[in-house]
This record gives structure tokens, C-alpha cells and sequence, in this order.
């Protein structure tokens, strides 16, 4: 008789939470004996660990090209990732991976690391950039028989990666015939639809003794732009800044009802601007007011009510169309003197309306020295639209001195940006197995997926206070007057304007990803008298080309901008033709990052004056920049990454039936061993590596040549866009060799008070070639005192080696812009102020700030971020990881009363606790668990820095943030699954419920002593659930299916941290208690050779949360499917 592959791994499926229906005669309604296990062990005995199920209907009928879709109604994998939201950041931060539409498993939220993702019971490459995770959405929907998911710690069974459970897609086996099928999919709203055509054929040969299985699957995904939905439109996704509530509102202030804010805040008469300053408490106003006019103000009602709003507001707010006002799409440009030579007030009034521009916006206040409460050199007062106008700035709700909601002409998000990736893919199998003789079976499986996405992404590099020179002759003629002024002075250079912007207008940004997987697999299985047996070989690999377009060259930008008249021609030219050693100025505050703030430009790709550069006008909206100088200023920035995996496995399996047997059975065993080589590679291009392309000289006179770093001769370490980063290429490989041994002893048997007791246990020794030797192992144990009630318990400890990835991924260069921890206004956001408050104190003095920036006049603490803009810093891996180490225990039962026909009930306790967690922490969590330590001596503390001059505008402001894998001190889930499913017949109609909902208790990381609570916070609730009602008649199958998410915090960027979130934002940090999204399919059998099926997925068109791109509906919407099915015998 022939065995089934790798010794039937994880075969069968749960009563706790089956999702095939229950098979049923006509004439009755009794449910079938279901036999579950978790092992590898041949037994009849039921495995110990919960184990739960989807059948190849769920796939074939369920509409989603996606099949993590599918798998993400277990409430145990609501945190995967699917290719629709992939480029959502939070779902990124939580699975810990950032990928472009690869779809990975996350079960218990505890990441995709530690989920063990197998195919017929073998491990499978990874097909996720940056991780050892597969991408399941390489695996057809056509083939798959069923999806086992085992719950709990299962190290010692199947190695490392498996510390929350295993998820086993098994394939079709010993197929014959031919199927086709087709479906097509349209969202509702339109502007979006999918297609998808697969088939599988199969044949036996050699009388039987062979079988070979083919499939191919197609599928195509159109995308969905942010532009496409009302939601995301026009910046429409919410945001966190501090609460504009805080401050006063344009508007608010008038002589009317507000007559003592009006003369205080009137800039003619004070220096204070009328709004966007800080609401003071009353008692502050009534002194300042008294010493500015001598008088005590009578304050109204309508004062009163806005210092009452300042002191019960909370400090921070989640609203739509977060802005950062000191930049736009096409610029926002400020006056070269900042208001040095022109004093706020007495510039240009652009639009006529008899106002000064600047004193028409607070963002136009702010980029003055003038003002008694202005910034001095943030925003600017003018702003360039799509048509190259120079319109005054327009505010929106004032965040602060840098950010705003809803300012005009200054969005971040742009409407064509991707929320849901286009991609194509083809995947083509080919499976089979061929009877040697009557003990010996060979068989193979071999897999190539082919997967293009198609990305727009968002804008390119924000550039800080570009430079444009008075004799720039794309400077706006209505500004012309005020390029001529002396100011501060540059590089040896005065007056000028300068000009802040997105790059909007050089290109789509489109980000092209090209991924090839290949697996083939190779084995025999047999069977003696004693024992039967695998051997088996198995080879994967994974490819990825990526390519993001039109990518900035540093150097070559600042020589394109630098634009003159040529006198001889009277041409524009850029300044180094005419000048080759005229050096351009960078930015005063060196954002984006390249060789220091005022440190003019070296020529490192190109020679001057060699008439490669072309002069890039960036002062004409989205009209100005000729292809010419795009071409010139970018590249393609092309990597390429490799995975490679090997993996020779064998074992043998029996029982004791041959020598001995106990009272309840034969004791069953499996002894094997396990060989595994894992390998990855990153290539970069030489920009991104800082490898100089030509020779020349820096601007101070150093020499360089072709093929040296730039590093050797300045600050830059490499050329393209991130030039604070050299991104060099690397390679890196480990192995395993591992052993084990599992038992599953069946004590009793049958008898009063024990229709089962069993026993079963793992040990697995496994020699890494990075960390050495480690081992782990599982007991477990069954007891049935009656055929309807079934308890189980397990207890295993699991050993997570660090993958290659968390290692050694070569550090990339980011940018960060975390909410400072030690601004006085989020000092109060802290579990404890007052150590947060010390532990600031004590790094913002040890980085030398001011006495006077961080105390008030009346000693109290009163520092303020300084920033204006994000800051860089580098993610990559952090070879000083140590494995990480989980204990887990679960205990449950199952009820399948005899009295209540087709019913199961099962309960199942899972306690998941594990040390030395490997962690990708976010910025925003770094920061702050640097400062809510016990002290500054701590690991969070050494990823970041200040800045540590004193006479800096951004004194103490942070400048760097490094994110890495860290090994936290430890992590803890803890929850409660509950499933009930119940068959039953009425007449012709079969009627199926099945109800599965997850009560989380516990999840939290501690670190130093301080517990991050995540339970309750995005994409963690603490209460989810499904349940589905499926009613077949005849040829008609008809499923409703309803999946519930309890009440979580809203996410933004980094989530809002639950043990803060009504302290810092009010009932506004939460989304509704409970949120429902409802899915409807169909399917009908018109003959034996035909069958239709089709449905609606988000029948009532749920949309995302406020916060998020595809969570927890995606942004599509509701969305209508039709398939049909041919299928010959």
C-alpha cells in the first residue's frame, strides 16, 4: 500500500475549526469521524495540538486571487500579510517584513519568522524580499487540497521557524482528469478588477503504478490607485500630529468676541501673529498681556472657551490630510535673507489684496527672523502650483511650526500612488510519483512562478531650501526684487530665494519588481516488515530584480539647478559649463543628507563643463523640468536579490506492533535527520555602492579617480539617493543539521473512563553553522474519558535561530520622523512622565543644548523639537542577534455530544512566552524606549543620536535613528480559541455552521523593564471571529461568511500605543467596538462536467480604517466575482 508523502505531516483536519463541511447521507445527518493529528507519527491516537483546516472549495470558490485572503478568516492568521496591502506600513511593521505584493503568514501576530510555512510537510524557499518567509501567493490555488494549520510551538517536529505553529499546504495527489477554470472580478466602485484562468490535468500510467500531475494558473490583478478612492484621495488618509486644538485657528481670533487675543496677537503691535501660536493658559495670557499694555484684560466667554479647549484638549490628533507646510509638490519658496534685508511685512503682495504675503499664513510668519514668536527660517510664504503660479502660502489646521492638516497646495500623499500593487503572474507544476516495485515509491515535484508588480510610489526626495542664485533666470520675475537682497549668506553667496519641494515632476516614481521562483523536489518512500521510510531532496530558489525609476543623482541635481545665461548664446546653461569650477551650493541644513549642511556639491559623476549637464528649472511647477535634465539628474536603481535553499531529509517510521504493544496500542515512533543550506545575495549598482565613475577634484582640492568611494573624499558614502548610506553588496550562507525523535504512546484504550489516553513526545538536537548546537522538544497528551469528550495538553520549548536576513541584510540608508519623546508637549503622553521627563534632561544636557532650550523663564521644563523635517538613519541586519527561545502550552477539548447529532464544540488555551525575541522595532518605539528606561543606559539609546551643537538651529533635535533587530527581553501571547461547527439536514437542504472566534488576553514585549502592550492596538484586537452559514440543496451551495473585529487603536505610521492612546488622544484614538465585514458566494452544478460559481466579497462596503490602506477591508471595496468550471474525468 502506498505511503503518503513525508508520513502523512500534519494530515487531517480539525474538529476545532473545520472548515470543509461535514459529509452527509441523504437520509440522515450524523457527522463524520474526523481522526486529527500534528505529527509525523503514524498512529490512530489524536494529536495533542489544535489543528484546523481549509478545503480546496475555500480556493476554488472563494474569489480571491489571493489565497492568503482566503486564510486570513482564521482568526490565528489576521495579521498576514496579503499582496493587497502589502504596501500598507503597518501590516509591514507587525509581520515584520516590507514587501512589494508577496503574500506572508502571521500566526498569533507574533510575525512571519516564527510561522512555519510548509508544502506537503517539506520547507519551501522564501519568496519575500528581506526575509526567510514564503510567499503562499506563489502557490496555485488550482492544485491545493487542503491547508492544515497546527497552533503552538512545533520546533521539535518540524525545526526551526515553527515557535507560534505550521501551516501545511497539501496538494492535490493521484489526480486524474482535466479541469479548467476561469473567473473575473470587478469592484463595484470600478477601477479594479482581476482575472484568473487555471487548469490541472492528471493521469495514472503503468497500470496504476504512476501518476503524473500538471497544473499552469494565470492571474492578473489591475491595481488601485489612492486617487481611485474617496478615502485616499487627495491626502484623505488620517494622520498623527500634535492637536491643532492646542493652537489657535485662523478665524478664532477677532475684535469682536475675542477683543484681548486681538490686541495681543496683532502683529503690528506686538510681533504676534494671529494664529498658529500656542494657546497659553489664561493665567499666562492675563500676565503677558499686563506687562505688554500695563492693563488687567476682562476675558468674554469666547476667550475663556479657548483656554479651556487648550487645557482639556489632548496633545496629539488623528485627522485627514496631515501636511508638512515647508514643502509642496512644486515648492515652497522663502525669501534668501529670511527677512534679514526685507523686514516680515514688507515683502511683495503677490495677489494684490493690500497684505504683505508673508503675514497672510503662519507657515509665511515662521520663515522670518521678524516675528517676536516666528521659527525664522521654516515654510515660506509663497507656494508654486501645478501651472508654475506664485501663490501666497494658504494654512490649513495648525499642527505646529512644520505641520499642518489640510494646507493648501502642500499635500504628501499624491493621487497616483498605488494602494493596491498591479501584478501579473504564471505558475506552472508538475508533480508526481512512480510505484518502483510493492515497497518503493519514487516521486518529484517541480514549480516555476513567474511574478511582475507595477508600483507608483511616492514622490521622490523632499529637498530643504534649494538655492536659486540672483542671476538664476527661472526665478519668478514677481520675486525678482527680493533675489537681489544680502542675507544670511552661503558658501560665499548672498541673497538669492530658496525654494523647498517634493520632486512631483520628474517622473511617475514607478517601482518595477520582477520575482522567479523555482522548487523540485526529489525523493523515494517505502515500507518494510519493521518500519516505513522517506528519503528526499529538495532545491529552491528565488530571484528579484527590482527597479526604481528615475532615481536622483546628488551631484548632478545641484549642478542641473544651478542654472545661468550663457552670454555668449543667450541660452540657459548650467553654471559649471560656463565655470567648471564653480562648486553649487547644497542645502544650509543638509536635507536631504549628502555631504554636509553648506557644504557646496563636488562634481563626482560627470566633468564639468563637458557638456553633459543640462539645466533643470525647478521654478515652474510641472511644466518646467525638460526631459533633458531628467534624464541627466536620475538613473534606474536596480537591485537584485537571490535566495537559495537546500534541504536532504529522512526518516523512519513504525510502531512496536512487531515486539511489544501497551494496553491502549503499539507504541509509534519516527526517528529522521535533516540537512538544510540557506544562502542569500544582494546586488546594488555602483551609484548606490559609492563607487565613482570618473576622476576630478573636490571642491577643497582633493584628488579622486575612476572606481574610488566617494567616502575617501567627503562626507557622502554614495551617490545616488541616499547618499548618507552606502549600500554595498553582500552575500551570506548558514546550515543545519538536525536530528530527531518523536513517540505517541496509547496507554489505555477502551475503557471505563479512558476511551483514549496517549502520550506523545519530540526531541529534535539541531547544529547550526553560525550558533552551534540547540535543542528543543514537546510533551503532549490525550484524554478521552468518553467517545464525545476529548481533552489535550501540550507543553514544548522551541529554539528560533536568527534568519539570514535579521543577520546580515546590508544596511540601507532611511529617513525617520518620529514625534520626539522629550517635547515638552509629549512628555505627559509617557506610562511615567517623570522618568521620561529626568531621562530627557540628562541626554539633551549631556548633547550640550542650551539651558535656556530646555527650561522656561520660570524653570520649567520647556523644551521644543527643533526639527523641520524627517532626519536620516539606516535599517539593516545586526549580526549580534542570539536565537530566541519560546515556551508553549496549550490545553483544550473537544465535545461531539451523541445527543446532538453533527455538533462539535472544542475549547483550546494557548500560552505562547518567549525570550531573548527578535524584534524589528519601530523609530517611533525606539525613541521612546530610550527615554521610559530606567536610565539611559539601555539598548534603544544606542540606535539614536542628537544633535549635539549647541549654536545649531536643531540643537537637540534628533539626527539619527538606526533600526535593526534587536533581541527584546521577551514577548507573550496568551489567548483563548473557541469553535463550534454543527451539520445538520432539513428535508433536501444541508445546513452548515461553523463559528470561530479568538479571545486574545495577553500580548505584550518587555524591555529594561518597560511592557509594550500591543494587545488592542492595530491588527491586534483583543476579540475576533468568523462564522459561516452554508445551506446545499442539490446542485446549489450558498455561503454567507461574517468576519468580526473587536475595538483596536488606530494606526497611522508607527499605531497608537494602547497604554497611551485615551491620554493622548481621546476617544479619537480608537476605532468603532465592533466592525463586521460580510462576503457572499455561490456556486452551482450544472452538470458533471460543468459547474458556476460567483459571489460578492465586502457585501456592504466596509471601508479601511481611517488610518489604513487595507485594513481591516480592502481598499477595493465591494467586489464581484464570476467563475465557471469545466472538469472531465
Amino acid at each position: 500500500m502506498k505511503k503518503t508523502s513525508f508520513a502523512l505531516a500534519l494530515v487531517g483536519f480539525s474538529i476545532a475549526m473545520m472548515h470543509t463541511v461535514p459529509a452527509f447521507a441523504e437520509d440522515e445527518s450524523a457527522i463524520e469521524e474526523v481522526v486529527v493529528t500534528g505529527t509525523r507519527v503514524k498512529s490512530n491516537a489524536n494529536s495533542a495540538q489544535p489543528v484546523s483546516s481549509f478545503d480546496s472549495e475555500d480556493f476554488a470558490r472563494g474569489g480571491q486571487l489571493d489565497i492568503a485572503e482566503i486564510l486570513n478568516n482564521s482568526p490565528a492568521l489576521l495579521s498576514s500579510v496579503t499582496s493587497a496591502n502589502s504596501l500598507d506600513s503597518e501590516a509591514a511593521n507587525i509581520a515584520g517584513t516590507n514587501n512589494l505584493g508577496g503574500s506572508a503568514l502571521n500566526l498569533r501576530g507574533l510575525g512571519i519568522a516564527r510561522t512555519l510555512t510548509l508544502v506537503n510537510g517539506r520547507r519551501h524557499v522564501a519568496g519575500i524580499e528581506g526575509t526567510a518567509a514564503v510567499d503562499v501567493s506563489t502557490i496555485p490555488s488550482a492544485l491545493i487540497e487542503r491547508v492544515d494549520i497546527l497552533s503552538g510551538g512545533a520546533s521539535a517536529i518540524y525545526g526551526a521557524d515553527a515557535v507560534t505553529g505550521v501551516v501545511n499546504f497539501i496538494l492535490k495527489d493521484d489526480y486524474e482528469g482535466f479541469e479548467i477554470s476561469g473567473q473575473t472580478g470587478q469592484a463595484t466602485e470600478d477601477s479594479y478588477g482581476t482575472s484568473q484562468i487555471s487548469m490541472i490535468a492528471g493521469l495514472n500510467f503503468d497500470e496504476g503504478r504512476g501518476n503524473v500531475v500538471f497544473s499552469a494558473q494565470y492571474d492578473k490583478v489591475d491595481g488601485l490607485l489612492w486617487g481611485d478612492r474617496d478615502f485616499l484621495a487627495n491626502n484623505g488618509l488620517y494622520d498623527d500630529d500634535q492637536n491643532p486644538a492646542l493652537r489657535f485657528q485662523q478665524g478664532e481670533i477677532d475684535a469682536a468676541s475675542t477683543p484681548n487675543l486681538a490686541a495681543y496677537y496683532d502683529f503690528a503691535t506686538t510681533g504676534e501673529f494671529g494664529w498658529g501660536l500656542r494657546i497659553p493658559s489664561s493665567a499666562d495670557f492675563i500676565s503677558n498681556y499686563e506687562a505688554q499694555f500695563g492693563s488687567t484684560p476682562n476675558l468674554t466667554a469666547a476667550e475663556m472657551a479657548l483656554f479651556d479647549r487648550a487645557a482639556t484638549a489632548p496633545p496629539r490628533a488623528i485627522l485627514p490630510g496631515r501636511t508638512f507646510n515647508i514643502t509642496s509638490p512644486y515648492g515652497v519658496i522663502v525669501a534668501g535673507d529670511f527677512g534679514v534685508e526685507t523686514p516680515l511685512g514688507s515683502e511683495p503682495d503677490v495677489d494684490g489684496n493690500g497684505t504683505p504675503d508673508c503675514l497672510q499664513s503662519f507657515t509665511g510668519y515662521n520663515s522670518s527672523l521678524g516675528g517676536a514668536s516666528s521659527f525664522g527660517i521654516a515654510g515660506g510664504c509663497w507656494v508654486l502650483n501645478a501651472a508654475g503660479e506664485v501663490v501666497p502660502y494658504q494654512d490649513g489646521l495648525v499642527a505646529g511650526s512644520f505641520n499642518h492638516f489640510g494646507a493648501e497646495n502642500s499635500y504628501i500623499r499624491p493621487n497616483r500612488i498605488h494602494a493596491v500593487p498591479e501584478e501579473e503572474k504564471y505558475s506552472v507544476n508538475f508533480n508526481g510519483h512512480y510505484d518502483i516495485n510493492d515497497s518503493v515509491t519514487a516521486f518529484w515535484e517541480t514549480k516555476y512562478v513567474h511574478i511582475e508588480t507595477e508600483i507608483f510610489e511616492q514622490y521622490h526626495n523632499f529637498t530643504d531650501l534649494l538655492y536659486g542664485a540672483p542671476d538664476n533666470p527661472w526665478l519668478p520675475a514677481e520675486l525678482a526684487a527680493l533675489a537681489n537682497n544680502s542675507g544670511l549668506g552661503f558658501a560665499g553667496l548672498d541673497g538669492g530665494l530658496n525654494i523647498s519641494r517634493d520632486a512631483a515632476d520628474w517622473g511617475d516614481n514607478l517601482t518595477t519588481n520582477e520575482r522567479d521562483l523555482f522548487r523540485f523536489v526529489v525523493g523515494i518512500e517505502g515500507e518494510t516488515k519493521w518500519f516505513s521510510y522517506e528519503v528526499s531532496a529538495n532545491v529552491g530558489r528565488f530571484e528579484r530584480k527590482m527597479v526604481d525609476r528615475e532615481e536622483v543623482i546628488m551631484d548632478r541635481f545641484f549642478a542641473a539647478i544651478d542654472a545661468v545665461t550663457d552670454p555668449a548664446t543667450g541660452e540657459v546653461v548650467c553654471r559649471s559649463d560656463l565655470d567648471p569650477t564653480a562648486y553649487p551650493r547644497t542645502t544650509p541644513f543638509d536635507i536631504p543628507q549628502y555631504v554636509g549642511g553648506g557644504v557646496p556639491s563636488s562634481f563626482f559623476t560627470f566633468q564639468p563643463g563637458d557638456g553633459q549637464c543640462q539645466p533643470m528649472n525647478i521654478w515652474a511647477g510641472d511644466r518646467g523640468m525638460s526631459q533633458e535634465s531628467i534624464d541627466f539628474v536620475t538613473f534606474d536603481r536596480i537591485v537584485e536579490e537571490e535566495i537559495n535553499q537546500f534541504v536532504f531529509s529522512g526518516f523512519i517510521s513504525g510502531d512496536s506492533s512487531e515486539w511489544f504493544e501497551l494496553p491502549g496500542g503499539p507504541l509509534a515512533y519516527v526517528v529522521g535527520i535533516e540537512y538544510r543550506e540557506e544562502e542569500t545575495r544582494q546586488d546594488f549598482g555602483d551609484f548606490d555602492q559609492g563607487n565613482l565613475p570618473v576622476g576630478g577634484v573636490t571642491y577643497d582640492g582633493q584628488v579622486f579617480s575612476a572606481g574610488d568611494w566617494v567616502g575617501d573624499v567627503s562626507a557622502a558614502k554614495s551617490l545616488g539617493p541616499t547618499p548618507a548610506t552606502r549600500l554595498l553588496s553582500s552575500s551570506s550562507d548558514y546550515d543545519f543539521f538536525d536530528y530527531y525523535v518523536e513517540f505517541q504512546a496509547p496507554v489505555l484504550s477502551g475503557v471505563t473512563m479512558a476511551e483514549e489516553l496517549s502520550f506523545e513526545a519530540a526531541y529534535r538536537e539541531s547544529d547550526n553553522s553560525e550558533f552551534g548546537k540547540h535543542d528543543t522538544y514537546k510533551l503532549g497528551a490525550v484524554w478521552a474519558p468518553i467517545s464525545e469528550v476529548q481533552f489535550r495538553y501540550t507543553f514544548s520549548e522551541s529554539t528560533r535561530v536568527p534568519n539570514l536576513f535579521e543577520l546580515f541584510s546590508p544596511e540601507q540608508g532611511a529617513r525617520f520622523r518620529p514625534a520626539d519623546p522629550c517635547d515638552v508637549i509629549n512628555i505627559g503622553t509617557a506610562a511615567n512622565p517623570a522618568l521620561r521627563q529626568q531621562n530627557c534632561i540628562a541626554d539633551l544636557q549631556a548633547n550640550g543644548v542650551l539651558a535656556s532650550n530646555i527650561y522656561d523663564g520660570a524653570g520649567n521644563y520647556a523644551f521644543e523639537d527643533p526639527l523641520s523635517a524627517g532626519f536620516p538613519g539606516a535599517v539593516g541586519g545586526n549580526p549580534g542577534l542570539l536565537p530566541e527561545t519560546a515556551d508553549t502550552e496549550s490545553f483544550g477539548f473537544v465535545l461531539t455530544p451523541s445527543f446532538v447529532p453533527g455538533l462539535a464544540v472544542s475549547v483550546d488555551y494557548i500560552n505562547i512566552d518567549i525570550e531573548d525575541a527578535i524584534v524589528s522595532v519601530s523609530a517611533q518605539n525606539i525613541v521612546n524606549g530610550c527615554y521610559d528606561g530606567t536610565s539611559l543606559d539601555n539598548a534603544f539609546c544606542g540606535l539614536i543620536s542628537r544633535n549635539d551643537d549647541p549654536a545649531s538651529a536643531q540643537s537637540g533635535g534628533l539626527d539619527f535613528v538606526r533600526q535593526v533587530q534587536l533581541n527584546f527581553g521577551s514577548a507573550e501571547y496568551e489567548g483563548i480559541d473557541y469553535a463550534i461547527n454543527y451539520g445538520f439536514a432539513v428535508s433536501d437542504f444541508i445546513i452548515t455552521a461553523q463559528l470561530n472566534y479568538t479571545d486574545v488576553q495577553t500580548l505584550e514585549f518587555i524591555q529594561n523593564d518597560v511592557v509594550d502592550d500591543e494587545l488592542g492596538e492595530m491588527r491586534r484586537p483583543e476579540q475576533s471571529g468568523t462564522i459561516a452559514i452554508t445551506v446545499d440543496r442539490g446542485p446549489l451551495s450558498v455561503t454567507w461568511s461574517t468576519a468580526y473585529l473587536g475595538e483596536q487603536t488606530l494606526g497611522y505610521e508607527d499605531g497608537v500605543e494602547i497604554e497611551t492612546a485615551f491620554a493622548n488622544y481621546g476617544d479619537a484614538a480608537f476605532t468603532d467596538s465592533s466592525t463586521f465585514i460580510h462576503d457572499v458566494r455561490v456556486s452551482y452544478l450544472w452538470n458533471e462536467a460543468f459547474s458556476f460559481f460567483g459571489g460578492m466579497t465586502n457585501v456592504t462596503d466596509e471601508e479601511p480604517f481611517v488610518t489604513e490602506r487595507a485594513y481591516p477591508a480592502s481598499p477595493v471595496g465591494r467586489y464581484a466575482f464570476l467563475g465557471v468550471n469545466y472538469r472531465m474525468q
